[in-house]
């Protein structure tokens, strides 16, 4: 007999995504780039998220974050802008479209331009690391990432 309290898993880092977001630890921040999601279904009132962040380092290395596959948690997959608009226009024939704008001069980045990527916390639970958020220590200018189904992913600044 089931209870109705059937907690649905908690998605989390694969030890691949682990290793990789420990590599950018101590790296200088060259550019910040977004990848804006638009949706010019209905003309009249277009519907603009952030898609995919990338974070581009000045030993020219790369950290993107995006959403995952069941759109609920962060995902540390290399980011396609071309292969992304290529699957969005086949299905909707050119009425959505995602776009990268260097934001970098933008009042959310412009502070961490130059920065060392210090270390990048994660919530960890029963053993897992979980991708619902990640908070980016960037020397005095900490910045957390998530992802709402409903917004994209959601950036904002941290203060403890």
């Amino acid at each position: 007999m089931e209870d109705g309290n059937t907690a649905k898993p908690k998605s989390s880092f694969d030890e691949e995504a682990l290793i990789q977001l420990h590599s950018f630890n101590g790296k200088k921040v060259a550019k910040v780039v977004c990848y804006l999601w638009q949706n010019l279904v209905n003309p009249n009132d277009p519907v603009e998220l952030i898609d995919g962040l990338e974070l581009r380092f000045e030993d020219n290395t790369r950290l993107n974050f995006s959403s995952d596959e069941s759109g609920e948690g962060l995902s540390v997959r290399p980011y396609s802008l071309k292969e992304e608009n290529e699957l969005l226009n086949n299905e909707f024939k050119g009425k959505i479209k995602i776009f990268g704008l260097d934001a970098s001069s933008t009042k959310m980045w412009q502070d961490v331009i130059g920065k060392t990527l210090i270390h990048i916390r994660l919530t960890k639970e029963d053993g897992l690391y979980l991708n619902d958020s990640v908070l980016l220590d960037f020397e005095t200018e900490p910045r957390t990432l998530a992802i709402s189904p409903m917004d994209g992913l959601v950036i904002d600044y941290y203060e403890e």
